[in-house]
Order: C-alpha cells, then sequence, then structure tokens
C-alpha cells in the first residue's frame, strides 16, 4: 500500500512543475510592470525660431500624433505626423487655449481632425492628472487626456518657411490616449 501512494504523490508533484513550467517570466524581482505603445496625441505649444532674425520668431499651437508613445519620449522625437499651425489671434496671434472650449485640429498629411475637449481649469490640474478627452473625426476614436509638464518634446528644423530658416520647438500641454 505504501508503494502506490508514493507514486501518485510523485505525479501530483510533478503536474506543479509542469504547470509552473508553462507560465512566462513577466517580471524580475522589484522590477515594474507598465502599459507599453499605444498611439498618443500631444497637444503642443511651439515655438517657431528663426536663428538670424530675433523678431521673426512667433508662438503657434499644433498635435504631434505618434503611433507608439514609447517613441515620443526622449525630447526629440520627430512626430509621424503634425497638424496644421493654429494661433488664437483675438489673443494677438499666442498659443491657442486648449481650455473651455472645443478645438478642431486638422492634419494635412493624412486628411483626419481631431476634436479637443480639455476641461477649463486644466491648467491648474496635477501633472498626470485627467484633464479632458479628444476625439477622432475619422472613425470617432476617442482618447482621454492627461496634464503634461511642458517638457520639450521635439525640435525640427523646417527649412526655409516664409523665406528665412527656422526652427520649431514644441512643448507637451496635454497627452491623450
Amino acid at each position: 500500500m505504501k508503494g502506490p501512494t508514493i507514486y501518485l504523490a510523485a505525479f501530483a508533484f510533478l503536474s506543479t512543475f509542469i504547470s509552473a513550467a508553462a507560465v512566462p517570466h513577466v517580471a524580475s524581482p522589484g522590477e515594474v510592470l507598465a502599459k507599453r505603445g499605444g498611439e498618443v496625441n500631444y497637444l503642443a505649444n511651439c515655438i517657431i525660431r528663426n536663428p538670424a532674425y530675433v523678431t521673426i520668431n512667433y508662438h503657434a499651437s499644433y498635435i504631434a500624433w505618434y503611433s507608439n508613445v514609447d517613441n515620443s519620449l526622449s525630447g526629440n522625437d520627430t512626430p509621424e505626423s503634425l497638424s496644421n499651425e493654429y494661433r488664437d489671434w483675438a489673443a494677438g496671434g499666442e498659443y491657442l487655449l486648449w481650455e473651455g472650449q472645443q478645438q478642431n485640429i486638422y492634419f494635412p498629411d493624412s486628411g483626419v481632425s481631431v476634436q479637443t475637449h480639455i476641461e477649463g481649469d486644466g491648467q491648474s490640474r496635477a501633472f498626470t492628472a485627467w484633464a479632458g478627452w479628444a476625439q477622432r473625426t475619422s472613425d470617432g476614436k476617442t482618447f482621454n487626456c492627461y496634464k503634461d509638464n511642458g517638457r520639450q518634446l521635439f525640435s525640427i528644423n523646417r527649412g526655409h518657411h516664409y523665406g528665412v530658416p527656422n526652427t520649431l520647438t514644441c512643448n507637451g500641454i496635454y497627452w491623450c490616449v
């Protein structure tokens, strides 16, 4: 009677090892799991600079789109798509007011428009706090938007614009995922 009991116990123990071996390594001790990838839209305020003519510098707003958020974190990753340039002419040609009103932003390379809906108090919210939402009108996809910290997203040389060389440097105000 002792033999069969040991024999069955060995099989029960072996099945534990087999099922444990089927579980893949997810993280080593001390590692943190995080969601990776996914598209992101940055609501950005930018400065267009001309190194030769300081008086030609001006402010504008854009949305910068990346198909994978992981490819947008270095501070100098050129976006895969950049919206048209927008300025608030009622405020003397300054940045758009993202907060408290819908903005309709157009991407000329794809024909896509994105509507933004940032809460009126969005600028007073803490970094990473939910601040509103955006919707891509072509397919109805909605994105939750969060307060960014004004970090540099990218700086690109745009060549000659309006007859003079210039650089476009954009900072993240909100990110929408």
